[in-house]
Order: C-alpha cells, then sequence, then structure tokens
C-alpha cells in the first residue's frame, strides 16, 4: 500500500502482474487488472479529502487502544 500526499491518492497493490486494463468502478475509485482479469491494485482518488471523517477517526481508536495496553 502506498500513498502519495501531494496527490492525495491511496494505492493497495495486490500483485506484480502486468497491468493490461484499468477500469474506474465509482467515481476516483480504478481498479486494475491483468490479463487474466484478475486485480492487481485499486487506486483511490482524493483519498484523504474523500475518506478523512471515516477512516481517520478509526485510527485515533486503533492509536488509543494500542496506547492504552503499554
Amino acid at each position: 500500500m502506498t500513498y502519495d500526499k501531494q496527490a492525495d491518492v491511496l494505492y493497495i497493490k495486490f500483485s506484480d502482474n502486468k497491468i493490461v486494463e484499468s477500469e474506474e468502478k465509482e467515481k476516483n475509485v480504478i481498479v486494475d487488472f491483468d490479463n487474466e482479469n484478475n486485480i492487481v491494485g485499486i487506486e483511490i482518488l482524493y483519498f484523504v479529502k474523500k475518506y478523512k471523517n471515516d477512516v481517520f477517526p478509526v485510527f485515533k481508536e486503533v492509536e488509543k487502544a494500542v496506547w492504552e495496553m503499554i
């Protein structure tokens, strides 16, 4: 998984297979496929802008739980 802060793009890579086709499954979510139609990766554009209210509260809860364990 990689995140490009300047572009606000998250990429989740599932394999090193060559990408032969990409398809926008929903607005700003692009799925890359190999020659056997397997998913190679998923690119999410405007990740923080779009998901910050959904994702980041979960990170805060995880962080809090970790610190409570120490």
